[in-house]
C-alpha cells in the first residue's frame, strides 16, 4: 500500500482525503491511500516519519509550509527562493 497525506495543524476539516481517494479510484490506483496527519507542532514531524516509514508523499498546509524546511534533506531551488513548500 502506498500512503500519502496532508500535514498541518487543526486540519480535520480538510477535503483532501475525499479528493485524493476519488482521484486514486479514477486512475485505478487501488494500492494508494491518503490520510490527514494533524500535527500540533512541527517538532512532531520526525516522529510521523518514524511511525509511517512507508509515506510516499505529503502535501503541506499552513502553518508548516515554511516550518518544515529545516527537516528536509533536499530542497528544490524554486522552493528555496520562495521559502516554502507545498509537497514533499
Amino acid at each position: 500500500m502506498r500512503r500519502f497525506g496532508l500535514i498541518g495543524k487543526d486540519i480535520s476539516y480538510s477535503f483532501s482525503p475525499g479528493y485524493f481517494d476519488q482521484k486514486f479510484r479514477e486512475l485505478g490506483l487501488k494500492d494508494c491511500i491518503y490520510e490527514i496527519f494533524d500535527l500540533p507542532w512541527i517538532s512532531k514531524f520526525p516522529g510521523l516519519l518514524e511511525q509511517y516509514p512507508d509515506l510516499a508523499g505529503l502535501n503541506v498546509t499552513i502553518p508548516y509550509k515554511e516550518a518544515v524546511i529545516p527537516y528536509l534533506d533536499h530542497l528544490e531551488e524554486q522552493a528555496r527562493e520562495i521559502g516554502a513548500v507545498n509537497t514533499l
